[in-house]
């Protein structure tokens, strides 16, 4: 069992990812140790973009983490800072799990 990282990148940044190709394996090299969330936050700049990507914490393969994307972002849930956050992502999973009772039900 290895360990997994979880990057989602801003279709905005497409650009600056590709016109900075070194800056970019090293932001994904980074995320790999952690070295984002070492600094306390989960981005690198790459170019003239300065959040071109959301990093999670690398996981081991073991772990269970769900991740909540929302608008214009990716957050573990578990990272909850806000009684409103803990609301919002309480509220969107019984929403997917009402979701996926009727698929499943539906397959049935």
């Amino acid at each position: 069992m290895g360990y997994l990282t979880t990057i989602t990148f801003y279709n905005d940044a497409a650009n600056d990812l590709q016109a900075h190709p070194d800056e970019t394996i090293k932001l994904i090299s980074d995320a790999q140790y952690g070295i984002q969330k070492n600094r306390g936050r989960n981005y690198d700049p790459v170019g003239s973009f300065c959040n071109p990507v959301i990093i999670q914490k690398p996981r081991h393969a073991d772990d269970h983490t769900l991740y909540l994307h929302a608008g214009n972002t990716v957050v573990d849930v578990y990272e909850a800072k806000s009684e409103w956050e803990i609301d919002t992502f309480i509220n969107e999973m019984k929403y997917h799990i009402k979701r996926l009772k009727e698929l499943k039900n539906n397959k049935e």
